[in-house]
């Protein structure tokens, strides 16, 4: 007769899982969240939950006046890197590019720290040198005339002329610090510098300056074709989350995909759109055979999320934009086509015409503060909250920051892109997973050592006007 066969010991697994744990160095468990946060309801993740909370979302809390004399003003602000591009100098001295270039370099460049290229091995230096060696340094001359251009397609803004990664750790690829930030097709840059190798161009767009592929770029042979192109007042506004481009009427070729916030000159009138056949005319940007700059016919489906000019600036508008971008990726600096936390927010406000820096910290330094937040405690924090304009303020925390969606059962509630948060775990803090755009309330991460959402926030900013902070006060 056999044997029973008893169940095997719980105690060499656990055994296992401590040794793992201490050869980590108790480094954070990694898992997954669900599609769902605590304290969300499916109803929450609707934006017409949040609208009919609202008592009047349709009252325009900023004008386009009062937009634009918003963006001229904090254009002015040199402490938000803003840039109007179409004003740069035409003429450079090689001291000044020099300049911005150490200044990348001072930031970026080699340092102390190990980083880690693609293969998970340390970046030597033969990687350090060839770089600096494509910098191109000794090319510049003693005055250097900047030429103009357009994107051409959407493409990575680098720290440097390199596609090769830089990582904190080995197998760290979510997270590459050469990676500035995407740059949507039409977008208008000055160009500073090219690479040794011409493979790369150095630019300034309107909210970053760094490395683009000059594959991606179209040169104009004159300010004024660039500039031009910028300036056309009807233009059509993607206001979907992603839109395909075409290069036919009847829409069989897609020549790219455009994100939220982007626009183009139109090609016809409204009238004469609305009798166009299936497609909206816009005029894109292409790139010669010897880099130079021309145009030709876009097309895009009349059934697409896309607005003749900017969108009226009210909450229900806000919540409806917002939640169109709701389960869409978390990418560092726009990796691999998706969006981080900042240019979530400043894909939103450009919907409105709202010009946004394109780093956290500085995009909490737009609109009307509500005072002194950081060092507050959490009860306090909650009672500027209720202050707050849902929808129309944005809340910071160091590394992240957020849209305000207003309050329900004493829960303060945001929608946000976020890569993940700490919370407790049996062996020490665990690293939750989300890399999407979600709803959740203030209280995430409150187990976790660096507590909760609510405890970090350091700045909370109404983006609307003047007259709507004092309807709010009490």
């Amino acid at each position: 007769m056999p044997s029973k066969r008893l169940p095997p010991s719980p105690i060499p697994i656990l055994i296992f899982i401590l040794s793992c744990a201490l050869f980590w160095g108790y480094a954070p468990w990694v898992t997954i969240a669900s599609e769902r946060l605590p304290n969300v309801s499916p109803e929450m993740e609707n934006p017409e939950y949040w609208i009919k909370k609202i008592e009047n979302p349709v009252r325009i809390l900023l004008t386009p006046e009062e937009i634009q004399k918003m963006n001229e003003e904090n254009v002015k602000r040199q402490d938000l890197f803003l840039c109007k591009v179409k004003e740069l100098k035409e003429e450079w001295t090689g001291e000044e590019i020099l300049a911005l270039m150490d200044e990348d370099w001072q930031g970026f460049g080699r340092t102390e720290e190990i980083r880690y290229g693609r293969k998970g091995s340390p970046l030597e230096d033969n990687f350090w040198n060839a770089l600096k060696g494509n910098l191109n340094r000794e090319s510049l001359k003693e005055r250097n005339r900047m030429p103009f251009g357009l994107i051409v397609k959407r493409t990575d803004i680098r720290v440097f002329p390199t596609e090769e990664p830089s990582m904190t750790t080995p197998g760290n690829h979510d997270f590459d610090r050469f990676q500035h930030s995407s740059i949507s097709p039409g977008a208008l840059v000055g160009i500073y510098h090219f690479s040794r190798d011409k493979l790369w161009a150095y630019i300034q767009c309107a909210f970053i300056r760094g490395w683009v592929r000059t594959r991606d770029l179209a040169i104009a042979k004159e300010r004024r074709q660039a500039t031009d192109y910028e300036e056309r007042k009807e233009r059509l506004l993607i206001t979907g989350n992603f839109v395909n481009v075409f290069g036919d009427p009847s829409l069989h070729q897609p020549l790219f995909p455009v994100q939220m916030g982007t626009s183009f000159p139109t090609l016809a009138s409204l009238k004469e759109s609305a009798r166009s056949g299936p497609s909206y005319v816009i005029q894109i940007p292409i790139r010669e055979a010897d880099g130079g700059l021309a145009f030709r016919e876009g097309y895009i489906r009349k059934d697409e999320d896309v607005y003749h000019g900017f969108l009226p600036y009210h909450q229900a508008n806000l919540a409806r934009q917002a939640f169109k971008m709701l389960h869409q990726p978390y990418g560092w600096g726009e990796m691999a086509g998706a969006r981080d936390c900042s240019r979530f927010i400043m894909d939103l406000f450009a919907t409105f015409g709202i010009l946004m820096p394109r780093n956290s910290k500085l995009q909490a330094r737009v609109g009307i503060g509500l005072g002194q937040v950081e060092g507050m405690s959490a009860k306090e924090k909650e009672r500027v909250l209720d202050r707050a304009i849902p929808l129309a303020t944005i809340v910071r925390l160091p590394g992240h920051i957020m849209l305000y969606l207003g309050k329900e059962k004493g829960r303060h509630y945001v929608i946000h892109n976020i890569y993940g948060y700490q919370k407790a775990g049996w062996f020490g803090p665990a690293m939750k997973k989300i890399a999407k755009v979600v709803v959740s309330d203030l209280s995430l991460g409150r187990s976790g050592p660096y507590q909760s959402l609510l405890h970090r926030i350091t700045d909370i900013q109404m983006i609307a006007s003047g007259s709507e902070l004092h309807r709010k006060l009490p």
